[in-house]
């Protein structure tokens, strides 16, 4: 492929679209490229090259008052590979360039000139560039420059000038990071409220890590690239005339499975094959040292396994490489869209559905309380899938097919007396509407133990996801420990004497035609009496 990328942090009006030059048959690939051993910028690429392949892209990040272009990216505009161009709203001593006054720039004050050299600069560079502004500027590293709404102000005052400027060949860019499309609109960070707005770009781009354990005093779990970006496929779904790119993804290594590493990027090679990742035109990978408090080992060479993936998606034809790419797996048909719960001491209990929610969804509410009200009522509207009444407790799971109202609307269970409760709601997205659960089971434990083992199904057809739900009495207990082939989705305890504990998790992925085997979740305490749920939900008919 020959495109030149170039992706700048920075503020820019009004640039005519270049023509989309990703590959037809596949997408642009390329790394951020750190120098070993002394060796130059051209040398650091060019080493990456004997193992992957020709790099498409070259992502590179700049001071507001850095030289452009140099040696290095006039190599790079020759030896036809895209320069992704990241420049930050601070100068090379650290000094900050704040947003608002970017804004208040009058021209001919320093910092509207320093808008028109970039203008300039970029025009005159010639060949096509993808130019961004300031990269992930809700993160705490951009908090100090300003606000969400100078931000914007700030980008499309640049965009404006680029325009002025004729600029002709650069595409703009917004770089988040992938935790800004998970957090919800609550949060000052969330990416929906950075956004320029789709006429003040052409692309967007997001920042995609998976850390597990590598951060000192932070423990997350192992995550595929398509669970860390899906919100992020998802927001981008919304604007569909933008282009959508991994501007840096990386992924540290799990000491305790070899390997591991290795088919997380051998995962994410045939992820952006998928029909569902077509908005997708291009990755580059962020090969470069971690420089935070821990032991996130980003780096291709972090092990043989790695860098033997990298090469070979690398040399994936899809990829711009020359060999034949397996073919395309199947598109995931499920996925979790939202989740939200409520945990008190009440009559009548109340929880917000999330509004991520979509009509069509499947909605999964489970109740369980810490005894036997003489009546509990759901809410209309939900299909009762089961009932647990042990001595001393009770519960139920329903069901209901969401509508195109239901998001951000409060469902409540009443009942007869005042009780200490665990109520959630649960959505999935992707399930079969004629019959979203294909089998379920429960079990009930009424012996004092920390070990609670959730039933075994058998799904009646391949493509199931399964979800597992625990919940007991107790006095002491704060939650579980869930098998390490689950992700949790939401874990919640109450206070004094009988409380509820009560975890859900799922396998985030589909499982095969034969039993899934118990699902052993163990408690921080022991508790005498637990109920368990395990649910396997069909996908959508193709």
């Amino acid at each position: 492929m020959t495109l030149l990328l170039v992706f700048v942090l920075f503020f820019a009006g009004g640039v005519t679209a270049v023509p989309a030059q990703a590959s037809p048959t596949g997408m642009e690939f390329g790394a951020r490229v750190a120098t070993r051993g002394g060796e130059t910028d051209q040398a650091a690429v060019q080493r990456m090259e004997q193992t992957a392949g020709h790099l498409d892209v070259v992502r590179e990040f700049l001071s507001w008052d850095s030289a452009f272009p140099n040696s290095f990216h006039n190599w790079l505009k020759s030896t036809d590979h895209t320069l992704i161009l990241s420049v930050k709203s601070k100068r090379a001593n650290g000094a900050s360039v704040l947003w608002a006054n970017l804004v208040a720039a009058q021209p001919g004050s320093t910092l509207y000139n320093d808008m028109v050299r970039w203008a300039d600069r970029i025009k005159a560079f010639e060949a096509p560039i993808y130019f961004a502004f300031n990269h992930e500027p809700e993160s705490g590293a951009s908090q100090a420059l300003g606000t969400a709404t100078d931000f914007i102000a700030a980008w499309r005052k640049i965009r404006g000038i680029f325009n002025d400027r004729g600029v002709t060949n650069a595409k703009f860019i917004w770089i988040m990071t992938d935790y800004s499309f998970f957090v919800g609109s609550q949060a000052r960070n969330d990416a929906a409220k950075w956004y320029p707005g789709d006429a003040y770009l052409e692309a967007m781009g997001a920042d995609a890590y998976n850390w597990h354990n590598c951060r000192t005093g932070i423990s997350n779990p192992w995550k595929s690239l398509e669970q860390i970006i899906r919100p992020y496929r998802d927001f981008g779904a919304a604007h569909p005339d933008e282009e959508l790119w991994l501007t840096e993804w990386a992924s540290t290594e799990d000491p305790a499975v070899p390997g591991r590493k290795a088919q997380w990027i051998a995962d994410a090679q045939a992820l952006f094959k998928r029909p569902d990742y077509a908005q997708f035109r291009g990755v580059a990978y962020f090969d470069y040292p971690f420089s935070g408090s821990g032991n996130c080992n980003w780096l291709t060479n972090s092990s043989a396994s790695a860098l033997a993936a990298f090469g070979t998606m690398g040399n994936d034809e899809f990829y711009g490489g020359t060999v034949d790419p397996p073919d395309p797996p199947d598109p995931t048909a499920i996925e979790a869209v939202g989740i939200a719960g409520s945990n008190g001491n009440l009559v009548n209990h109340t929880v917000q559905i999330p509004g991520t929610v979509r009509a069509g969804d499947t909605l999964l509410l489970f109740f369980s309380s810490n005894q036997n009200p003489a009546s509990t009522t759901g809410p209309a509207g939900w299909t009762q899938l089961r009932t647990a009444d042990p001595t001393g407790m009770r519960s139920r799971v329903w069901t209901r097919t969401a509508t195109a109202t239901d998001a951000g609307t409060n469902v409540t269970v009443t009942n007869s007396v005042i009780n200490k409760a665990d109520l959630m709601v649960t959505a999935y997205r992707g399930i079969s509407a004629t019959q979203p659960v294909d089998v379920h089971a429960m079990t009930i434990q009424t012996v004092t133990t920390a070990s609670h083992p959730a039933p075994s199904v058998t799904p009646t057809q391949g493509g199931d996801w399964v979800v597992v739900y625990w919940a007991d009495k107790s006095s002491t207990n704060t939650g579980y420990t869930i098998p390490t082939t689950l992700t949790q989705r939401r874990t919640a305890s109450g206070s004094s004497g009988g409380h509820i504990t009560a975890t859900l998790a799922d396998t985030d992925a589909a499982v095969g035609i034969a039993p899934t085997g118990t699902f052993t979740a163990t408690g921080a305490t022991t508790s005498g009496t637990t109920i368990m749920y395990t649910i396997a939900l069909r996908p959508a008919e193709q």
